[in-house]
């Protein structure tokens, strides 16, 4: 009776498994999670994760904005564009997906992602330049500007409507995140006697990804953390990341999902395999990012927390700037700068 009751059972059991497989739909930038863990979690549960990557927030936007989003399990999203989709009802709410015996989150990456989210990462804006070619002291964000006109062909700015213009006015010594139209003016005109002397107007990473040791890129507006990865794409190890003495946009990011997209159980064991301590530590060191999970830290090793690029010690002063809800009028002037300039 037991050896014909036994591998019935085992046969049950492997029947009931398969049944329950899932495959989890993750709309993301490209290598923001670690092939490792995602491994680990495919083995461990059986289900599967389907990345689809987006290399700007424009694109990204367009997608979440048209209804296509629902056909994603997890979104990533900044903590800005997180508050304006969440507020329009497009979001749901996530502030409850996780349980309470769950690792805590950063107080300001929870505050950014505003209910509608679960908290990832959170990082400056700065430059990222070689320093076997780039023989200048760079230190402001004026620098990017002088040296594109001087080296055309060797610096990438990325697309974007928010932090394209925000480091033009930063260079300008205005406010990243200024309404004042005259100010947004100079911008666009800064900006624009660049562009036909920048190697590509892309997200520096993206271009890095593609070229890998083809290359041509000595400078470029980078996301921090992107060093280690484009030093790894590039082959090349001489990458420096700086912030200006202008300041930054300190940036977070979170794990969201469509309103019309009902919240799996298959969805809730992925985020509760990422958000455990020792799996976010691990995915955070080998992509390389600065997590928001606290409890993370303390798997870290000594190399991951003492990176002044991932964790500045200045980040509280005066030159760190947050995003800021903008009126419409800022919105359609940004949006327009960077149309006007991505078709020149």
């Amino acid at each position: 009776m037991k050896s014909i009751c036994l591998p019935i059972i085992l046969m049950l059991s492997v029947i009931f498994r398969t049944a329950q497989a899932d495959e989890i739909q993750l709309f993301t930038w490209e290598e923001y999670f670690s092939d490792e863990v995602i491994k680990r979690f495919e083995a461990e549960t059986n289900h599967t994760v389907n990345q689809v990557y987006f290399e700007n927030e424009s694109l990204r936007d367009e997608v979440m904005y048209s209804g296509k989003a629902a056909a994603y399990d997890l979104v990533i999203l900044d903590g800005y564009t997180l508050s304006v989709l969440g507020e329009k009802g497009i979001l749901s709410k996530l502030d409850n997906a996780l349980s309470d015996d769950l690792p805590l989150f950063t107080d300001k990456s929870e505050q950014a992602c505003h209910g509608y989210g679960i908290p990832y990462a959170y990082g400056t804006i700065g430059i990222g330049f070689r320093n076997s070619k780039v023989k200048e002291t760079i230190s402001s964000w004026m620098d990017v500007f002088d040296y594109a006109k001087a080296n055309p062909g060797s610096v990438i700015i990325p697309d974007e409507d928010m932090d394209t213009v925000a480091i033009a006015l930063m260079a300008l010594g205005y406010n990243p995140m200024s309404k004042d139209v005259s100010e947004l003016k100079q911008a666009f005109v800064l900006l624009q006697s660049v562009i036909g002397d920048l190697l590509v107007f892309r997200n520096g990473l993206g271009y890095a990804l593609d070229k890998g040791k083809q290359s041509k890129m000595d400078m470029a507006v980078f996301y921090s953390g992107e060093k280690e990865q484009i030093s790894i794409a590039t082959g090349q190890d001489d990458w420096e990341y700086i912030i200006p003495d202008e300041g930054t946009l300190v940036w977070h990011e979170c794990l969201s999902s469509h309103t019309k997209k009902p919240m799996k159980p298959s969805t809730i064991e992925f985020l509760r395999y990422i958000n455990n301590p020792a799996n976010a530590a691990k995915n955070a060191q080998d992509i390389w990012f600065a997590t928001a999970n606290k409890d993370a830290l303390k798997w870290a090793n000594e190399d991951y927390i003492n990176d002044e690029e991932l964790f500045p010690s200045e980040l509280t002063s005066s030159k760190y700037y947050n995003y800021q809800l903008l009126d419409y009028n800022a919105l359609k002037v940004r949006g327009n700068i960077i149309n006007v300039l991505s078709n020149q």
